[in-house]
């Protein structure tokens, strides 16, 4: 049974909100969003007896908000973003019907991701839109846009027009995206990955293509590799990130890839690597990273090509990992990084990846698995970290991988990505 505050607003059409003078610019964006999430009117009055929701300015409530549930609903916080989150935080209770409970709510993780693979399916403007607003209601901050992939580049290029897919973002839409994911709290995480991933991008650069010696001797084309030790190649992509470093310049972070790009147990069969594969492979993405920070972001790598078979690594201490699998055994295992003194971000893909078409393995993840089997702290493959390494988990991230992109449509993966979200966010905050 309802709790009778939550009965009691989830039957009215219009609730009656007193903000304190401090939260007043925050009064637009949720009016928009509880009438747009909830269908309900919000009228800000100046008497506080008459309200319906009190939200109020409170010292104590550094990085965290409080909630008192009672006759009246008080949300109480220091800042204005986290007052947002308290009343977007009220508003999920109310969408799914849960019980309004008092306490002081802090922050689990502070980043709290939705990844989205637009290189692979096109996304309209409008959808991300919706995902952007969602994210709102669940208290998701980052949206991480992969716009680069092997079978599709998906946001306009001044610099190389002929590299673009037929159907992608214009530069003037993905600005409006910006200014909107802004408005609404949300940060864009931009994601170009490189070296391996690149088909779409090579297509035109056949001789940038890594070589690959095979069996019977043949020297074959990898149509989605890059030969990093060709400079043009290297000084193609950097001049690439360079193009979006300046679209995405109100961004934190930059996600450079680094994941999946050859057979790493292998390399002699690659003529360009067989000396010194691995020290090449490391040197190109400490490059990318070092030109990436110079600019002014903090680069993020996959985890799966460093420190394989628990040898030593040359990758800079300047990225942050985000770590999605642990499928072989070759590679490092979660606490290998933390060891090393990096930053990590919990990709979980055993939990947190929704694969279109089921691909490779993988089923479509549910709320309730999300909800009673993961948490923070757990990692693919069942790595659970040590509470003494928790300061170095930085946030974890809902992953929309659309490998098979004419398995579902936008509306349909929109609509699950919401059922998501809200087991995802079962596990963004600790009540005291």
């Amino acid at each position: 049974m309802k709790h009778d505050s939550v009965t009691r607003l989830f039957k009215l059409q219009t609730i009656y909100f007193y903000m304190d003078q401090t939260f007043e610019t925050e009064q637009e964006k949720i009016a928009y969003l509880y009438l747009r999430l909830l269908n309900k009117k919000i009228s800000f009055i100046k008497t506080i007896e008459k309200a319906d929701v009190i939200v109020r300015f409170s010292s104590e409530a550094k990085n965290s908000f409080v909630i008192e549930a009672a006759e009246q609903i008080v949300v109480q916080a220091s800042g204005q973003v986290t007052a947002f989150r308290g009343v977007m935080y009220l508003a999920k209770q109310l969408r799914t019907g849960v019980e309004i409970t008092s306490g002081k709510f802090s922050e689990i993780v502070s980043e709290r991701i939705v990844m989205i693979d637009i290189g692979r399916k096109y996304f309209s403007p409008e959808g991300l839109y919706r995902i952007i607003e969602e994210m709102a209601l669940y208290g998701c901050n980052f949206l991480q846009l992969h716009f680069s992939e092997n079978n599709g580049f998906r946001i306009e290029s001044l610099r190389y027009p002929e590299l673009v897919s037929d159907e992608c973002l214009s530069i003037a839409e993905v600005e409006e995206l910006i200014r909107y994911a802004a408005y609404l709290s949300i940060e864009i995480i931009p994601d170009i990955d490189t070296p391996g991933h690149m088909e779409h991008l090579l297509k035109a650069y056949p001789e940038w293509q890594l070589s690959i010696q095979e069996e019977d001797g043949r020297i074959d084309k990898i149509p989605s590799a890059l030969d990093i030790t060709n400079p043009q190649a290297v000084s193609f992509v950097l001049s690439l990130y360079e193009e979006y470093l300046q679209l995405f310049s109100d961004s934190r972070y930059f996600h450079i890839g680094g994941d999946e790009f050859v057979v790493f147990d292998q390399m002699e069969c690659y003529p360009a690597l067989a000396k010194n594969g691995v020290g090449e492979f490391e040197s190109y993405i400490n490059t990318v990273a070092d030109f990436v920070r110079n600019h002014g972001f903090i680069p993020r790598v996959w985890n799966d090509a460093f420190f394989r078979k628990n040898q030593s690594s040359t990758l800079t201490k300047n990225v942050e990992i985000t770590y999605w699998t642990r499928w072989q055994k070759e590679m490092a295992p979660v606490h290998t990084f933390l060891d090393e003194g990096y930053t990590v971000i919990n990709f979980n893909d055993n939990y947190l990846y929704y694969v279109l078409g089921e691909n490779a393995g993988y089923t479509y993840p549910t709320t309730e698995k999300i909800k009673e089997n993961w948490y923070p702290d757990l990692f693919a493959s069942h790595q659970l970290i040590s509470p003494t390494k928790r300061q170095q988990l930085k946030g974890a991230a809902l992953a929309v991988w659309c490998d098979k992109p004419e398995a579902k449509e936008e509306e349909e993966i929109v609509i699950e990505l919401m059922k998501l979200m809200e087991g995802f966010s079962f596990h963004f905050y600790r009540s005291e």
